[in-house]
């Protein structure tokens, strides 16, 4: 009944807002064309209650880092082409400005509330958070944008045609909103309506973000990351404090606790769940993980694949530790490997939902099939079809924050990683880390991924980079951490996926029976026996013309030809987004990023 229900009050918010507010993405979209507003709306908290159900889509949950280092793409994100030099202002996207809009459409009205006030400011708390989390979604693509703190009207000439404010009073600004927001928003249980907690996450989650940027972004010269860092642990602390979260040791049906928070069609009753995304079969309400996953246009990387550590006899070591590790193909690479990697990704004799044999994935598309958030039932699969719930922010994403604020500030105990990184780890089945090794034997992998680290305790924020990084796969965060620690250079690697030792036969389900037969040519082809085609429905892939290569021209790991030597990472002119030539003639006053001139 509250999943429902949820999903019905969240439609009426979307309609409402809708009915309230047209849309139109000109600049700011300063005209609001309503009958409704100007009257007897925005007068009491139940009005507010409804206007900000339609905020609900500001915040949404992702099941995929199909644009980072996890994943080898054949899509061509913005950031790909940025990186072949096809982007300039002359073809950028315009910005948009509907959303804020729509927000301070509410900010602006608020002054006729009658009622109880500590029920609307629970509520413009909210709507303050969401300008707070749609405001910084541009300061992460353009750094300096106009701040706004209402909607624009026909007659508001100066502010329409004001330049753009500076990073540090923009983020001042939305600190303020976060600070309203976590002071006055009301404590409550639900999981998929926003209250003081989730505030709290999103204001941690952008403190982060902006610690890691003034720290690890020289170009900025903004200093005072130590200050942002802070504010994300004490936002942490309080929701750890809260006990109202724990992380979920509980099974679903086959599936083991942590496979279970991405592949459940109820998460009403997980812990774990600071927000979550609710989605029904019953009403229709549906996305698309069954569609766009496992081996639609991409599949996970060599690179993230190796981050995963190996646990033999109740202690870990590193994957590169392990004698031959390079050389270790498909079938081989998930022995005694952290538990986590084989519910993220394909393991062999996976069997799909839809399907009654081992699944194969396709060579061509380099990698590992995904299957975090892959559901595990037949009618999820078709495009479209999926139902299961979406977490939004979980209780593990907190504790992660926390650990790696304090790392940052160099303030880390063991204790801390006890309570945060451990519990994560014992979830996970994999044995606890010690700061003490931590700190005398930093990995080398981990210094050639981030080169930047500048804190007292390097070889624990490089460790707990690993874990983020293992924990929160595939959940939408990857490219935003790279960006943030100034790692951006990682983008420009070319992808690699598994390992193929030799042309000739090779055995993908783990059967010992060869599945494919990769061959150089298509006379290679020619000459497998018709008797193997037939006995093992022999699946050939001709190297020759073909849009993969394997790194050592007859083995190696396998890349997508039109990725090698295409991409070129400027730093830190990529990091930005430059405005569209469009907007600069609109407003005359602003002015190009400055790395774009």
């Amino acid at each position: 009944m509250t999943k429902n229900r949820n999903i019905h009050i969240w439609m009426i918010g979307c309609a409402c807002l809708l009915g309230l507010s047209s849309c139109n993405d000109s600049f700011l979209n300063k005209f609001p064309e309503t009958s409704i507003t100007e009257g007897g709306f925005f007068t009491s908290p139940k009005d507010l209650e409804i206007y900000t159900n339609g905020m609900y889509g500001y915040i949404t949950s992702n099941y995929t880092d199909a644009v980072s280092d996890n994943n080898i793409s054949t899509s061509d994100a913005y950031i790909y082409k940025m990186m072949k030099g096809n982007v300039d202002p002359n073809n950028t996207g315009t910005w948009s400005w509907s959303s804020i809009r729509n927000v301070n459409f509410m900010l602006a009205r608020c002054n006729k509330i009658q009622g109880d006030m500590a029920e609307a400011n629970h509520y413009i708390g909210l709507a303050r958070m969401m300008r707070a989390k749609l405001y910084y979604d541009k300061v992460l693509s353009y750094s300096d944008v106009p701040w706004y703190s209402r909607d624009l009207q026909t007659n508001d000439k100066e502010l329409l045609y004001k330049p753009q404010d500076s990073r540090k009073v923009v983020v001042d600004s939305i600190m303020k909103d976060l600070e309203f927001a976590t002071t006055n928003m009301k404590d409550g249980n639900s999981r998929t309506r926003w209250f003081k907690n989730g505030a709290l996450a999103i204001q941690a989650r952008i403190a982060l973000s902006e610690a890691s940027w003034r720290k690890y972004h020289p170009e900025l010269e903004l200093n005072d990351a130590d200050r942002f860092y802070q504010i994300a642990i004490d936002a942490c602390s309080k929701i750890i404090q809260s006990n109202q979260y724990s992380l979920s040791t509980a099974k679903s049906g086959l599936l083991d606790s942590y496979e279970a928070l991405f592949c459940s069609d109820d998460l009403s009753n997980n812990k774990e769940m600071i927000f979550y995304e609710n989605y029904s079969k019953e009403l229709k309400r549906y996305h698309n993980a069954g569609g766009a996953l496992f081996d639609y246009d991409g599949s996970l990387s060599r690179d993230l694949m190796e981050d995963y550590l190996v646990i033999e006899n109740n202690k870990t070591k590193t994957f590169q530790e392990v004698p031959g590790y390079d050389k270790k193909e498909f079938v081989d690479v998930f022995e005694n490997r952290d538990p986590r990697m084989k519910q993220t990704f394909m393991t062999p004799g996976f069997i799909k939902a839809s399907e009654t044999k081992p699944y194969r994935q396709k060579i061509t598309l380099g990698g590992y099939p995904q299957v975090k958030f892959y559901p595990r039932t037949a009618d999820q699969i078709p495009w479209g079809n999926a139902y299961t719930d979406l977490p939004v922010i979980r209780y593990a994403e907190i504790l992660l924050m926390y650990a790696e604020a304090k790392a940052e500030l160099g303030q880390l105990t063991q204790d801390d990683i006890d309570k945060t990184i451990n519990e994560i780890r014992r979830r996970a089945g994999v044995p606890d880390a010690s700061l003490t090794e931590w700190m005398s034997k930093i990995d080398p992998t981990q210094e050639k991924h981030y080169p930047n680290v500048s804190s007292s305790q390097k070889g624990a924020v490089l460790e707990i980079r690993r874990e983020r990084r293992i924990e929160l796969a595939c959940e939408g965060f990857r490219f935003n951490d790279l960006m943030r620690w100034g790692c951006g250079k990682k983008m420009a690697e070319v992808p690699e996926g598994i390992y193929i030792g030799k042309l000739g036969y090779m055995d993908v389900t783990g059967d010992g029976q060869p599945d494919y037969a990769i061959v150089a040519t298509k006379e290679d082809a020619n000459a497998i026996p018709a008797e193997d085609k037939k006995n093992y429905n022999l699946q050939v892939e001709i190297l020759a013309g073909n849009t993969i290569a394997l790194t050592e021209e007859n083995k190696g790991f396998i890349q997508m030809i039109s990725q090698i030597g295409r991409w070129t990472f400027e730093d830190p002119k990529y990091y930005y987004t430059p405005l569209a030539t469009k907007d600069l003639i609109y407003n005359p006053n602003l002015v190009q990023n400055k790395y774009w001139k």
